[in-house]
């Protein structure tokens, strides 16, 4: 069987509401995955082993000590021996008990301390090969996960991991050191005792055994349904001015209340099926415990055994049927360490974008001239969007796109800088097929403002200086001049300095819009992609972009998607798509002669208009 799940368990985890815990889970798979991290930290792993086998040997020795110490005791008393010739051997035995103790937790916190190491480095490696593989997984992954979800299993499922191993496997490992070594002890004091032992150990790991895949069900579905709330906290958060606007604050806080019922029902009845089982465990070792407290009474009065065996033993009784207790919150945090873990195992096994192919072309001076020779492309096998797209434009044209939406604007242009593979023919820059290209040096070539503006929490001069991280302040303020924002900036209070919070909802919408603006001015690319790049912002704003973007794009190649059809006018060519596919294409006069599609929509727009006014 494949390391990685096969692509069928994959389509399983095509998105949130898609992803099937029944078909996906595979325990065995994941476990043993699991085992294959913990296993790199193979020295840390021998410390805390020998660290957690010299600890339960002296706990183990611990009850043999003290069972010396009551015989002791009850010789001299039926001898009716001074406590004070008997203080001398009760001191030491007591000395040797006391140093037992000590030692034994000088050992457990060293073990402890080296698989907090490893539980922690555990962590670490999953999480930075997340961050590397959100970086190479293909924009389709991220359309068909919510954001929460992707979110959940980079640090909910990734957290559970790390701290139910750190906890769970030392009590696993400390289980099974102190019951073998217990039972062996306990069959050189009694043979008999100890088959009663045996068997209620037996009883209890067939019970837990039988309910292990339940638990496991039961906490997958558990990790689920909280990806599913953290996807719609995250959702209502970053939509909150809608959700005031529409006075949806009811409708957001009902499916809150859903999602959130949801959750509860199912970490209940993860919770429930643990809980419930250790009742009954611990009735069977209490049912032991009484019959090996009887017969050994008996062994006692017949002189079989001494009382101070007996102690011993009960005491060992008392070590393995306590690990026995715990099996089930044991297997309940490693069953929850192995859901989650197969949820981390998911993303990271998600297919990732077609890789870089050996030996790629470079384009040492980028011009700009693009060609689509016969493109095909769907977004699901057997689904095509575009059928036969041809199209060759030259460097340094301008080029608008048009269209109503879902007619494949922007799937135009996510295929020109390889967000998505084709599925026949192909796409040219300066001669260069595109797919042979290293996307780090293609999307280079390419400047991008998209209507959806991104800045990230820093300061003015860092969000503009994304587009070129070596340019000067110098540059960055000749940038933010041909996007007519400096002198916004200037009246900031720090200025370029100034700080920006979070998605820069410190500014308005079309200053935003005029940061991302002067952020592709400052990349110097040799392809502009204007996506709605003027909608957000007012008349007199946008007549000077328009200005700024006209000096900009001279001697580049420019793709400008637009709706108000007023600002292409210019165009060296516009393309009009339809359902996928480019039904009409030339210069605004060209298309408004041919009394086409383009001619309907420029008309209709501002007819719009008119009757607005």
């Amino acid at each position: 069987m494949s390391e990685h799940m096969s692509q069928a368990e994959l389509q399983n985890d095509g998105g949130l509401d898609e992803y099937s815990v029944e078909k996906a889970r595979n325990p065995k798979l994941t476990t043993k995955r699991l085992l294959r991290y913990l296993f790199k930290q193979k020295a840390k792993f021998i410390v805390i082993l020998l660290s957690l086998i010299i600890s339960c040997g002296l706990m183990i020795a611990a009850p043999l000590v003290v069972g010396q110490a009551i015989d002791i005791l009850f010789k001299g008393i039926q001898s009716k021996t001074p406590f004070s010739a008997l203080a001398g051997d009760i001191g030491r035995i007591l000395t040797v008990l006391g140093l037992l103790y000590l030692f034994s937790s000088v050992f457990s916190y060293i073990a402890q301390y080296f698989m907090a190491g490893v539980s922690q480095t555990l962590t670490l490696t999953l999480r930075q090969e997340i961050s590397l593989k959100l970086s190479r997984l293909p924009l389709h992954y991220y359309d068909s996960h919510q954001k929460g979800d992707i979110l959940s299993r980079a640090t909910n499922d990734l957290e559970r991991v790390g701290d139910s191993l750190q906890e769970g496997l030392m009590q696993l490992i400390n289980a099974v050191i102190t019951i073998v070594a217990a039972v062996v002890i306990m069959m050189t004091i009694s043979p008999t005792l100890t088959l009663i032992i045996i068997a209620v150990l037996s009883a209890s790991l067939f019970v837990t055994g039988k309910l292990s895949p339940k638990i496991e069900k039961r906490y997958a579905d558990n990790q689920q349904t909280l990806g599913s709330l953290n996807g719609v906290i995250e959702e209502t958060f970053t939509g909150m001015a809608l959700v005031k606007a529409f006075n949806r604050e009811e409708a957001s806080m009902a499916a809150f209340r859903e999602i959130n019922g949801q959750l509860v029902k199912t970490n209940w009845r993860a919770q429930f099926s643990v809980y419930a089982v250790s009742p009954f465990v611990k009735i069977l070792g209490k049912t032991g415990y009484v019959a090996v407290a009887v017969i050994g009474g008996v062994f006692a009065v017949n002189g079989t055994l001494s009382l101070g065996r007996i102690q011993a033993f009960i005491q060992y009784v008392d070590m393995c049927l306590e690990p026995a207790h715990e099996a089930a919150y044991v297997m309940s945090m490693m069953q929850s360490a192995v859901a989650s873990a197969e949820r981390v195992f998911a993303l990271l096994d998600a297919p990732e974008e077609v890789p870089d192919t050996a030996g790629n072309s470079m384009i040492v001076n980028p011009k700009g001239k693009v060609e689509f020779q016969h493109v095909s492309f769907g977004y699901q096998e057997g689904s095509l969007l575009m059928k036969d797209i041809h199209l060759s434009l030259n460097a340094g044209d301008m080029v608008a796109i048009v269209g109503p939406t879902g007619a494949g604007k922007t799937t135009l242009i996510n295929l020109l800088m390889r967000f998505y593979e084709l599925q026949g023919g192909r796409i040219t820059v300066d001669g260069y097929d595109i797919s042979r290209l290293n996307r780090g040096h293609l999307r280079r070539m390419f400047g991008m403002v998209l209507q959806d503006t991104w800045l990230f929490h820093g300061t003015v001069l860092d969000n503009i200086a994304y587009g070129d991280p070596n340019a000067t302040q110098e540059e960055i303020m000749e940038a933010a001049k041909a996007a007519r924002v400096h002198h916004f900036i200037q009246t900031l209070p720090l200025g370029y300095r100034t700080m920006l919070d979070e998605d820069g909802s410190n500014l308005s919408q079309g200053q935003r819009q005029l940061l991302t603006i002067a952020r592709a001015i400052l990349a110097k690319p040799a392809i502009l992609i204007l996506d709605e790049a003027t909608s957000s912002v007012d008349t007199r704003t946008e007549a000077e972009i328009q200005k700024a973007m006209k000096r900009l794009m001279q001697g580049r190649t420019s793709f400008v998607i637009a709706h108000r059809l007023s600002t292409i006018r210019d165009a060296d060519r516009i393309l009009v798509m339809k359902d996928g596919t480019i039904i009409e294409q030339g210069s605004h006069h060209e298309l408004m002669s041919q009394k086409g599609f383009y001619e309907e929509l420029y008309n209709s727009q501002f007819a719009a208009k008119a009757s607005v006014q």
